[in-house]
């Protein structure tokens, strides 16, 4: 029996589909590898693996390239890799005081990539508006139209808290106006794409290990600026908890009876240490507007030396109890705003948790710092389009919005209520395989 999706949901079926997940995201995560290679790791048979690839490059998202072999004569071997033109997805990345746009082809490199500031108290539609239109303009240019269908969708990075399942901003913190936003559901409505929205932090730690493209180790990554927010990823898969709302850090409460927070608790780290925090502390000693301004002021003012400091060592502190709890090899730090502190932060925070966490005998947590900046997120979101082009099983992933009147218009190639082409999204391979077997 199938759902109303289409798609076959026996256990033979979802398993074909995890393999093959499975499958691309080798392939997608290393310059090149051999059927047999995959073979091995994932301990399937040459004639499954050679199935999977064969699907892969009839739809165009890996291709065929040359393996040197590593001693004697004969032919190279055939190795395969990500075609990096086989997919492409729109990525857009919402803080409170900008929003961060790009484009991500298939090999995880960025094509496109657009900043914009948002001003405090912009309406929530106005927003998506410029969304909607940087996303036909971008479409329209001449050198997206032979690409037009390779574009999967469109991904939203958001701050919390957010109803996962139905694409939906509750009521983020100081972000008036954004309550109760259907999000997935506007942009749906005005673009025809698949729509994929997701915590911020969440996305950008996925955008964080994807760049990283190495050895899958379970990190944390901590965005902290205006706001401070976490992510988690186990594997390769981001952990969401069972609303898509988990690893809060901003809210970790690290001075009891503290400061107000606008989440409606007291103490959280964001209202005692984020750059927010840090700008209304140091008004105390004089006008500034950015924590770097501060930075720059604390040789000759020990009191914005010692805002500085408690700072850190609170986030330090908040950090510590959450690799106390999940247990991870690496904490990775990200954010515009984290570049300005991070010479003071860095080293507090490594030493809190060399000396404190409960694993320190057994195994250190290192901690690093993104090189991606504020695009993190929208890198992630990007990343989590393309990661759905083939069907997931898990029922935890963020919500992707696409409903049968839209997919018609979708596949159609044009934007409802426009007369202009829209890219037409071609991926639809957990229907077309079970449909071939059928």
């Amino acid at each position: 029996m199938r759902p109303p999706d289409g798609r076959d949901s026996s256990p033979q079926a979802r398993l074909r589909r995890e393999h093959e997940r499975a499958i691309l995201r080798a392939i997608r995560s290393r310059p090149v590898v051999s059927r047999t290679q995959l073979a091995q790791e994932h301990g399937l048979s040459g004639q499954s693996i050679g199935r999977i690839v064969r699907g892969f490059l009839e739809d165009g998202l890996v291709e065929e390239t040359a393996i040197e072999r590593l001693a004697g004569s004969g032919a190279p071997r055939i190795g395969l890799r990500t075609r990096p033109d086989g997919a492409f997805a729109f990525g857009f990345g919402l803080e409170r005081d900008q929003v961060t746009g790009v484009i991500l082809d298939f090999a995880g490199k960025v094509r496109w990539r657009s900043s914009r500031r948002i001003p405090a108290g912009a309406p929530a539609m106005a927003t998506l508006r410029r969304l909607e239109a940087d996303v036909r303009w971008v479409s329209g240019l001449p050198e997206w139209t032979a690409r037009r269908g390779r574009l999967c969708g469109v991904g939203i990075a958001v701050p919390g808290p957010i109803d996962l399942t139905a694409g939906r901003i509750v009521g983020p913190p100081n972000f008036a106006g954004w309550q109760h936003v259907e999000l997935a559901e506007e942009l749906s409505q005005a673009l025809g794409l698949p729509i994929v929205v997701d915590n911020a932090a969440t996305a950008a730690a996925v955008g964080t290990r994807w760049h990283m493209r190495r050895v899958a180790r379970p990190l944390i990554y901590c965005y902290w600026g205006l706001g401070i927010g976490g992510g988690l990823v186990i594997d390769d898969e981001a952990y969401r908890g069972t609303t898509g709302n988990s690893v809060e850090i901003g809210h970790v409460v690290v001075s009891t009876g503290g400061r107000r927070c606008d989440c409606g608790g007291s103490g959280c780290l964001e209202a005692e240490a984020s750059a927010a925090a840090i700008i209304r502390d140091a008004s105390a000693y004089g006008s500034f507007g950015s924590v770097r301004e501060i930075v720059a002021a604390t040789a000759a003012s020990p009191d914005l030396a010692r805002i500085l400091t408690l700072a850190a060592e609170k986030t330090a502190s908040a950090l510590l109890t959450v690799v106390n709890i999940v247990d991870v090899d690496e904490v990775v730090m990200g954010g515009e705003h984290f570049a300005e502190v991070e010479e003071l932060f860095l080293p507090i925070i490594r030493d809190r948790l060399a000396r404190r966490s409960f694993r320190r005998q057994i195994a250190s947590t290192t901690v690093t710092v993104s090189t991606l900046g504020e695009a993190a997120s929208a890198i992630g979101a990007a990343e989590l389009v393309l990661d759905s082009v083939l069907p997931s099983v898990s029922p935890r992933r963020p919500v992707v919005v696409q409903r049968p009147a839209q997919l018609a218009v979708a596949r159609a190639g044009r934007l409802p209520g426009s007369g202009d082409a829209l890219p037409t999204p071609i991926f639809r391979r957990g229907q077309e395989t079970e449909q071939r077997k059928t």
